[in-house]
């Protein structure tokens, strides 16, 4: 009796975490759109000064530094005993922990948006934050193919598989 080649773990992790992904991601041009309403009072108003927005700018660059240096390293797996569909669920885990951490940083940019569209009475500040914000989350955070290659390299830096990208063997 053969064992299955891939179990049905992985894809239902990648397809869960997709869909919170995608849900997280939709809140911000809902914001964006609620905060039109607050902040746009004629129309789109005028460009701010540059100080809001280049904060944001410096802030879209902080987070992603730090999504480049610091939120693919994980520690690599150790030897063990146990089963390869058990490490391959652990590192499933370890992925969702990280992507839901890239999000937070990607996600900052936004807020930090949010707030300076207040200080400055400015809507544009808003649009920008969510302009950076939305294609840096996809980029750093979205758990496709080039990130979990990405994760899954420093998983397996000490030479145990993860089983993250691919299938497991039988």
């Amino acid at each position: 009796m053969s064992t299955p080649s891939a179990t049905p773990a992985a894809p239902a992790a990648r397809q869960s975490l997709i869909m919170v992904c995608a849900s997280m991601a939709g809140v911000i041009p809902v914001m964006t759109l609620a905060l039109w309403f607050v902040l746009a009072t004629d129309g789109i108003g005028d460009f701010p000064q540059s100080w809001p927005m280049l904060v944001v700018l410096a802030a879209a660059v902080g987070a992603y530094s730090i999504c480049e240096l610091v939120g693919f390293r994980a520690p690599p797996l150790e030897y063990s005993n146990r089963p390869a569909a058990e490490v391959q669920a652990d590192s499933w885990r370890r992925f969702t922990t990280s992507t839901f951490t890239r999000f937070a940083i990607c996600e900052s940019v936004f807020l930090i948006s949010v707030a300076l569209s207040f200080v400055a009475e400015s809507f544009w500040v808003v649009l920008l934050g969510a302009v950076i914000a939305l294609p840096l989350f996809f980029w750093e955070a979205w758990p496709g193919e080039r990130n979990q290659r990405r994760f899954a390299a420093a998983l397996e830096s000490g030479g145990i598989p993860s089983y993250l990208t691919g299938r497991l063997q039988d």
